[in-house]
């Protein structure tokens, strides 16, 4: 019988650690965009993959928006205090009608990101700040310039840039 060393044990021991360390991340877990830039990039990304569960990961998921969004609106305020729940879903159906028919539309175009620019004010709320009016530029696989305004609000919290929504 073959005798196994200390020293593969070991080795055997870190990179299973880091198998299993790598592996836990891919797939689910949430971009960390920095900029406006990054997110459109990613967008656009997606939009050429034709890849819906990437634009999902973008915009804000149901806990954020229910946690920390929704409760710095007004309309969640007296004497609104409209229904968090009642927002998320109707916010969320707008989205998802939106991501497929984006997808539909502009996936897989071998499209190029440009820039993203923000026609519209920015609205400052209690910890985060939309930013408004969203315009994508880019050229498409011939290089003609074009803008898409396929994308809602962009939330900008700590630094780090969500969409808010997908115009539907």
């Amino acid at each position: 019988m073959r005798r196994i060393s200390e020293g593969s044990v070991h080795i055997s021991c870190l990179l299973l650690t880091v198998l299993l360390v790598c592996s836990s991340t891919v797939g689910c877990k949430e971009p960390n965009l920095h900029s406006p830039g990054q997110l459109g990039l990613a967008v656009v990304d997606a939009l050429n993959n034709r890849d819906i569960e990437q634009l999902n990961r973008l915009r804000v998921q149901r806990e954020e928006y229910l946690d920390r969004i929704w409760p710095a609106f007004p309309a969640s305020q007296p004497p609104s205090n409209f229904p968090g729940d009642f927002a998320w879903s109707n916010l969320n159906k707008k989205c998802n009608i939106g991501m497929k028919k984006w997808i539909a539309r502009y996936g897989g175009q071998n499209l190029k990101f440009i820039a993203i620019r923000f026609d519209r004010p920015t609205e400052t709320y209690e910890g985060f700040q939309l930013l408004r009016g969203t315009v994508l530029m880019l050229k498409n696989a011939a290089g003609e310039k074009g803008e898409l305004r396929i994308l809602g609000s962009v939330v900008e919290k700590d630094n780090r840039y969500k969409l808010l929504s997908y115009e539907d």
